[in-house]
């Protein structure tokens, strides 16, 4: 007889197969699981991978799924020091709008506070915060960004499409970022 103690494997969670909802499966998940979407445009906003060192990206590995926040809050709120392991990727990610008393206002398609996300293969466009339009970086942020693009999105105040602040310094690697706009900075 063999007993294995502690032991977990990694998960494969489908949406909207397993669960309908992209944050009902990352509420699911643990360290090392996968959330794999369906190809299709998913109205969410405010996704919060709460610490977990998931991989959260369309399930055919293409640029197949939309994720649109319709205004209603930033796309991604990555805030509980999440590492390289949080993995988003191969999505669009798309009417992020970033609202509230500052820096809640900002990073309208991703916010990244306090952690180091790897952002891998993303169109992120289309996105409005009065500062990082596309992706805010704050308080030691340093994600990983590489083969994105980073296009049409806005800021009020500083970096239509990344903006960085409070010790911040992103890796960015083969990205585009073009067609970005911001008012004062």
């Amino acid at each position: 007889m063999l007993v294995l103690a502690g032991t977990s494997f990694a998960a494969t969670i489908h949406v909207p197969g397993d669960h309908a909802t992209i944050q009902g499966a990352i509420n699911a998940s643990s360290d090392g699981d996968v959330i794999a979407i369906a190809a299709g445009t998913y109205y969410e906003h405010s996704l919060n991978p709460n610490g977990k060192a998931i991989t959260i990206g369309s399930a055919s590995g293409n640029l197949d799924v939309t994720i649109d926040a319709q205004q209603g809050g930033s796309v991604f709120v990555i805030v509980s020091g999440e590492g390289s392991g949080t993995v988003i990727q191969n999505l669009v990610i798309t009417g992020g709008l970033a609202f509230g008393p500052w820096p809640s206002n900002s990073g309208g398609g991703i916010w990244c506070g306090n952690s180091n996300p790897t952002i891998t293969n993303c169109t992120i466009e289309g996105n409005t915060a009065d500062a990082g339009g596309g992706i805010f970086c704050y308080n030691g942020s340093n994600p990983t960004i590489s083969g994105c693009t980073i296009s049409n999105n806005a800021a009020t105040y500083d970096g239509g499409g990344i903006s960085c602040d409070s010790g911040s310094s992103p890796t960015i690697s083969g990205c585009t970022i073009s067609g970005n706009t911001a008012d004062n900075y």
